[in-house]
């Protein structure tokens, strides 16, 4: 890790040098008339333009994004509830959680003991890309409660700059701390990243590095939730684990390079020659490289864990996993100029995995597990991305060599916009998928200190429906998603992965309305999920969001809201949590749920700096009824937040 800092700070020092000297507007020359000192300035104001846009489709597509100027929703900052409705979550910032809506439990990193955390995490297909006409910069930072009480700090740092037209570098660092309001539960997360884009005709290239870092103390929860009953402070509220801590690191480097073959046409509009690309030649590089540490120095009378394989002095478990991917694509472009037109692609990859986990204790001797596969598959996919008609997107992948030899995976997606309405950008979305799904390979074989497991599994099947009605400028989203699974992987109520033969169904369907009356507004969103097999997959029933919020302005000039949302699901066995793994699990003892988190907030926009004052789940003070969305591990109480963010880019 420090030799990666000192090589993100040489490599800075040796962007930042022509940024500064190429990047100044032209002009600026100072001329002295002859009655004094005054400056007359000889250059010409560039107007600001900032452009967004991710990659998807492995680098294939850029699609575009906005930039997150909305005033609406600002003081909704916590990663795990950013999109989730509800989320089944430890009760700390930095802590593991995960979204209780089945259909989004996607899986964003390539380590599977950090599926619980990755919410957390900046990962390469998480990266925004910027061209900017003028340096922009973000300044986010929020804080609760104060420096020496249940403090929680958050710093994010954005800073972008184009050194030509077509050639951009952007700086991000993350920096969160948080005490958290019960014994042992501190944690501290934080990531740095830099990563640069060249977009001109024939070249595309994208790439960068990203350094992510968390830290857990795990506490295990609370020894029962009986003591939230009995009175005393929650400070004071006796928990399992209290010299045990989890880490993780990971190091992220990965470029996409595209040369693409074309011709100039002519823009009768602008009168000017463009590059229309016809076939595009790819190739992508990524190195995953991931060290987790458990750490346990609890007394050796403490039975919270109910195995300990290798002995009272063995107190840390370490885990390496190192990923290594090569993609070389084809790409055919579709043609703006024919009314019938659809793009092509095709892909071959090969990935190598390299690690070690604990492995067999002889005598007095711990030898290490080695961790050696690798994987060669082939793809390729039909699109369209233009017109308004009907765009469609289909795509599919087989593994042909390697540990995971005959998964497969087909995607689809059909997209017709329509006017609805008076909305001219309303759509009805279809998507459909299967997937023939080999096991992770820490699903089949792990070594630990506390848990051990080897199995051979069948590979998962999984056919998945979705459709999706929205009307954008109306502020309306319908969906419906459907799931037939067979073999379905889970984690037991042992917190060691499993696999049923029974086939198992999932159904959900949802809702988004923002009403508007005058100064007032409302929003609902509803989910309704049900699970055929309920003995392998808990989910409520019923999950809910409401937001309602009076708007208005100050002086003319500062955009305020005022007003309250409210997060509710029914209730159900929430899953339990493995503090060793970092994994939830089933467990069928308690229901949880039947409580609403209540946040009361003021959000100020004064030009492009915002404000957020917001007081977190009030309902402690006045609700009965246990506040916890994961055995034993309590939401925070109420608790005050004040944010702050800040962008320049003129």
């Amino acid at each position: 890790m420090l030799r990666a800092h000192y090589f993100l700070f040489t490599l800075l020092v040796l962007v930042a040098m022509p940024v500064l000297l190429k990047a100044q507007p032209p002009g600026g020359l100072r001329m002295q008339n002859g009655e004094g000192n005054e400056e007359v300035k000889n250059e010409k104001e560039i107007e600001s333009k900032v452009k967004l846009w991710y990659l998807k489709g492995d680098g294939a597509f850029q699609d575009s994004t906005k930039l997150d100027t909305l005033h609406d929703y600002s003081h909704i900052y916590h990663p795990v509830f950013k999109n989730a409705i509800t989320a089944t979550y430890t009760g700390n910032y930095g802590n593991p959680g995960m979204t209780n809506d089945f259909f989004q439990r996607e899986h964003q990193t390539n380590y599977f003991f950090l599926q619980s955390r990755q919410d957390y995490l900046l990962t390469p297909a998480k990266v925004k890309y910027f061209n900017t006409t003028t340096p922009y910069t973000r300044f986010d930072f929020s804080q609760s409660e104060n420096k020496s009480r249940n403090n929680e700090t958050r710093f994010d740092v954005v800073h972008s700059q184009n050194v030509t037209p077509f050639w951009n570098w952007t700086f991000r660092t993350n920096q969160e701390k948080s005490d958290g309001q019960y014994s042992a539960q501190d944690a501290k997360n934080n990531f740095v990243a830099l990563n640069t884009s060249y977009n001109r005709d024939h070249w595309s290239i994208h790439g960068g590095f990203i350094s992510n870092s968390i830290k857990n103390s795990e506490n295990g929860g609370l020894i029962a939730d009986s003591i939230m009953d009995g009175g005393q402070k929650p400070e004071y509220w006796a928990v399992n684990l209290s010299e045990t801590k989890s880490k993780f690191n990971s190091i992220n480097y990965y470029t996409t390079a595209e040369y693409r073959l074309g011709k100039y046409d002519w823009n009768e509009v602008d009168s000017v020659e463009v590059f229309r690309p016809i076939l595009g030649i790819m190739y992508n590089f990524e190195h995953d490289r991931y060290t987790q540490e458990f750490l346990d120095e609890e007394d050796t009378t403490n039975n919270f864990f109910e195995n300990t394989y290798y002995g009272p002095d063995y107190t840390l478990d370490e885990i390496k996993y190192n990923r290594i991917s090569n993609l070389f694509q084809l790409k055919q472009y579709e043609n703006p100029n024919r009314k019938y037109t659809f793009g092509k692609r095709a892909f071959l990859g090969y990935d190598l995995y390299r690690g070690s986990t604990p492995g067999v204790q002889v005598d007095t001797v711990h030898r290490r597990f080695d961790i050696k596969y690798s994987n060669l598959y082939i793809g390729g996919g039909i699109f369209r991305e233009m017109g308004s008609f009907w765009l469609w997107n289909f795509d599919g992948k087989i593994n042909l060599a390697g540990r995971n030899a005959g998964e497969l995976e087909l995607n689809g997606l059909i997209t017709k916009p329509f006017k609805f309405w008076g909305d001219s950008t309303a759509s009805m979305t279809f998507t459909g998928s299967f997937e023939n799904r080999v096991a992770d390979y820490f699903q089949e074989t792990f070594r630990s200190n506390h848990f051990q497991w080897d199995n051979d599994f069948d590979a998962e099947q999984r056919i998945t429906l979705g459709a999706k009605f929205s009307v954008p400028q109306r502020k309306l989203e319908l969906a419906a998603n459907y799931a037939a699974i067979n073999n379905f992987l889970y984690n037991n109520t042992e917190a060691i992965p499993d696999q049923t033969a029974n086939e198992m169904l999932v159904m959900s369907v949802y809702a988004d309305k923002d009403f508007n009356y005058r100064r007032f507004h409302f929003r609902t969103r509803i989910l309704w999920q049900k699970v055929s097999e309920e003995r392998y997959l808990h989910l409520p029933e019923w999950s809910a969001f409401v937001n309602t919020y009076y708007q208005f302005t100050i002086s003319k000039v500062m955009f305020t809201q005022i007003g309250a949302d409210v997060r509710y699901n029914t209730k159900y066995y929430a899953d339990a949590y493995a503090p060793s793994t970092g994994l939830f699990y089933l467990q069928n003892e308690q229901e949880y749920g039947d409580y609403p988190y209540i946040d009361v907030y003021a959000n100020l926009r004064l030009k492009r700096t915002r404000v957020f004052f917001k007081w977190m789940n009030i309902g402690t003070n006045f609700l009965d009824g246990r506040y916890m969305t994961t055995p034993n591990y309590p939401m925070p109480r109420a608790t005050f937040r004040l944010g702050v963010s800040w962008a320049w880019y003129d």
